[in-house]
């Protein structure tokens, strides 16, 4: 007990000897142009869509075993179904359905990203007009001083 006490504390210690204080500085975020630019790709849309497919399938392949008893019966959940099972009887085409909503949802995001990084722009130039009109209201304000 006393040794593995004595290690602890050794690599207790030891701990900042390893740590990487020349850690690389963090990457600039893209903006929202560019963002909105690499959703919009038929191909990104694709990519993302068969990720969360691959998700979804992980988690589909549960089984719902000791529960299915508690069920009701109509609902005829055996004990070797699992959730994908259980989802295709009320939602035949529901891998399909995911997938394509995935894409449109994405597809959606980049519109609004572009949509966004157009805003943005539009915003910053009323910024410097209402910057200019406030000046040109203190220099008249202060000429009458």
């Amino acid at each position: 007990m006393r040794r593995i006490l004595l290690g602890l504390v050794a690599c207790g210690i030891a701990t900042p000897a390893f740590a990487n204080e020349s850690a690389p500085p963090p990457r600039p975020l893209p903006d929202a142009a560019q963002v909105g630019a690499l959703l919009s790709s038929p191909l990104v849309q694709e990519i993302i869509a068969t990720t969360v497919d691959q998700y979804a399938d992980a988690l589909l392949q549960t089984h719902v075993g000791p529960l299915a008893k508690l069920t009701d019966t109509r609902d005829h959940v055996r004990p070797e179904d699992t959730l994908g099972d259980l989802a295709a009887r009320t939602h035949p085409d529901y891998r399909r359905d995911l997938h394509n909503q995935t894409r449109s949802a994405v597809a959606a995001t980049g519109q609004a990203a572009r949509d966004i990084a157009s805003l943005s722009a539009e915003l910053k130039h009323t910024t410097e007009r209402l910057r200019a009109a406030i000046a040109l209201t203190q220099a008249e304000v202060n000429a009458v001083r």
